[in-house]
């Protein structure tokens, strides 16, 4: 209880820091950040493109395990589902702060551009929401009947709880049917939106939508088997030993396919050897070598190691492994805006001049003593503000699974797939008569 209600203040800390420094954002406007016209896109997409994965990876694993009968993950899909709203809650507050004049995001609803993938992001994130909802909330109904608490749960007492179990299953099979294909589209909408400008050869490329897909499963799993394994906590890892050594797999074979794409678009940069994709590549190993090193040996260390018995065999390494792999995707993230926004799309060639390529300054859009009025590169870093405005999504996930789990049993204790929850310990347990401490 004195953890969750730590977890809780820290979680409402984080959201009042960012409001209060969103609030000073508004006021002043966007130049408070160290975004500007030649480098429009920072932290906050960064921040918002890895809830976003993070979200659809949680309703995926949650959707399989109803689709493809994954018996070992089934107590854990209540957490899944809920790690899924919890971030694309966290992902949609994000987005907010990017636009600047917040106060306008209504007319995109009232005047939507249908040719813009940003509409259509918004789209997918608003039924993406319901779907996560509705999927908690679906596989919540059989306790709230028993209990008499919950949200809309009144229309259930006219139903025996046999009916609310029935109910309960088939919707949840019904909400997995749809919430999968919708997980999946959600992330390669938000990667079409970097992958449609042709005019950024980073991102100009068809391997991003399914390498978003696959960063997605990695880092949503790994996610869900980290709130999975403060809610079992270390007493009871061994219980659930099998599942966790399952979400490891999922991560680590779910790295093995973004490492073949990683792999596919450094070669296919490589090999055209045209001027653009050179400056591409030496910022990505020259300027920005230490970020991209994160971005690739964390998230490789992790694959390698979620496959032996060691990274998979303990409470310790399973969160280690985690954590460092939820670093290497936000650096990951990062590294999308830095080599696209400084490598400059608009070029000219000077024969004459010996010159192959020659970059077209870009307004800065601030005119301001001792500053350019025109770049040709912005090294862009984060300013304060944008480090307290990004603290919302994370303090927003924070808070509602921190506290959705301290007033809801998230571990239930009896299967909806029709089969019983029997560790690896209590199977040598059962054959072996001794006591659980013992075989561990």
């Amino acid at each position: 209880m004195k953890k969750s209600n730590a977890l809780l203040g820290l979680a409402i800390t984080l959201v009042l820091i960012s409001l209060a420094a969103w609030g000073y954002q508004m006021q002043n406007g966007l130049s408070v950040t160290n975004m500007r016209n030649s480098f429009s896109w920072g932290l906050y997409i960064a921040t918002f493109a890895f809830f976003v994965g993070v979200a659809a990876g949680g309703l995926i694993v949650s959707s399989s395990v109803y689709l493809f009968n994954l018996e070992k993950l089934e107590p854990f899909t209540r957490i899944a589902s809920l790690s899924a709203f919890a971030s694309i809650l966290g992902a949609g507050a994000m987005i907010l702060p990017d636009m600047g004049r917040v106060e306008r995001v209504w007319k995109i609803f009232i005047h939507p551009n249908f040719s813009s993938p940003l509409v259509w992001d918004v789209v997918v994130i608003a039924a993406y929401l319901v779907i996560t909802f509705l999927s908690v909330y679906v596989q919540l109904l059989p306790d709230w009947r028993k209990e008499g608490r919950g949200f809309f749960n009144g229309w259930t007492k006219s139903l025996s709880q046999e009916e609310v179990e029935a109910l309960s299953k088939k919707w949840s099979k019904g909400v997995a049917l749809v919430g999968l294909p919708v997980a999946i589209l959600i992330h390669t909408v938000t990667a079409l939106i970097f992958a449609t400008q042709s005019s950024r050869g980073w991102w100009n490329t068809a391997v991003l939508p399914p390498d978003f897909v696959s960063v997605a499963v990695a880092s949503g799993t790994a996610l869900v088997l980290v709130i999975s394994l403060l809610a079992v906590g270390k007493e009871k890892f061994y219980q659930h030993e099998e599942a966790f050594q399952t979400m490891a797999h999922i991560i680590a074979g779910a790295l093995i396919v973004h490492f073949f794409f990683v792999g596919i678009d450094l070669l296919v940069h490589g090999w055209s050897g045209n001027p653009e994709a050179r400056e591409i590549l030496s910022l990505v190993f020259g300027h920005y070598g230490l970020l991209y090193a994160t971005e690739i040996l964390l998230p490789a260390f992790t694959m390698i190691f979620f496959f032996t018995k060691r990274g998979k065999g303990s409470f310790r390494s399973l969160m280690i492994g985690s954590l460092l792999l939820f670093i290497g995707v936000f650096a990951h993230r990062m590294m999308l805006m830095f080599p696209a926004f400084n490598a400059i799309p608009l070029t000219l060639a000077i024969p004459g001049a010996g010159i192959e390529s020659w970059a077209y300054p870009i307004a800065l859009g601030q005119f301001q003593e001792g500053l350019p009025i025109f770049v040709s590169t912005w090294d862009y870093s984060p300013t304060l503000v944008e480090y307290a405005v990004a603290l919302l999504p994370f303090g927003l996930v924070l808070f509602v699974v921190t506290g959705a789990l301290r007033t809801y049993d998230f571990l239930p204790q009896k299967s909806v797939l029709g089969h019983h929850y029997v560790s690896k310990t209590e199977q040598a347990q059962a054959t072996s008569g001794l006591a659980p401490s013992e075989i561990v």
